[in-house]
């Protein structure tokens, strides 16, 4: 259903979101982005379904039971059966670089969806995207922990993870300013049990 976002990242595609629209800021060579992504992927199987609520009951590998409340996107939700199997994905991306001196970035926020066609398995996928400029206001490198002010104007203490944004978080200094972008991808399939 999606194609991979960082494969699209990695290639230069804009993803029909403005992820790598920090390319396009003031200076003629920008400083090409740092990108950090996870991607996780669960299968599950439906143990009950519950067409009023429009819920499913599924057991992942752990066999505990997890409800999941399906909404009207997922179409022909009529053809999920006890024994078929659930995917469900889950990416994110984090592109970040230094803001060149004397650019703004607008922040920018863009959401895309798809579904399965009448008739097809169920599924449903979003994705949306997010960009903005930030102004770093404490850093603790030991503990990979960064504080910022972004456009809301609210201050924000996030611990940096991927090990390519805390290389990212050793070159910067209290005052600098950031391009962020970020992009997650969800997608939902249900396939057939395995007879």
């Amino acid at each position: 259903m999606f194609t991979s976002l960082i494969a699209r990242l990695r290639q230069g595609a804009v993803l029909a979101l403005p992820l790598l629209a920090l390319a396009a800021c003031a200076t003629p060579t920008p400083e090409p982005p740092v990108v950090a992504s996870t991607t996780r992927e669960m299968v599950a199987a439906v143990d009950r379904v519950d067409a009023r609520t429009r819920t499913i009951v599924v057991r992942g590998p752990d066999n505990k039971p997890q409800t999941l409340q399906l909404g009207p996107e997922v179409q022909n939700f009529a053809q999920i059966r006890r024994g078929d199997r659930v995917r469900l994905h889950y990416e994110e991306a984090v592109a970040v670089r230094m803001a060149p001196r004397g650019s703004r970035l607008e922040p920018e926020t863009v959401v895309g969806a798809a579904r399965a066609q009448p008739g097809a398995r169920p599924a449903a996928g979003t994705v949306a995207a997010t960009r903005a400029q930030v102004r770093i206001t404490a850093l603790d490198t030991a503990n990979n922990r960064v504080s910022f002010v972004g456009p809301s104007r609210v201050e924000r203490t996030v611990v940096v993870r991927a090990p390519e944004l805390q290389a990212f978080l050793k070159t910067l200094s209290v005052g600098d300013r950031v391009d962020v972008a970020i992009a997650e991808a969800i997608a939902v399939r249900v396939e057939p049990a395995e007879r």
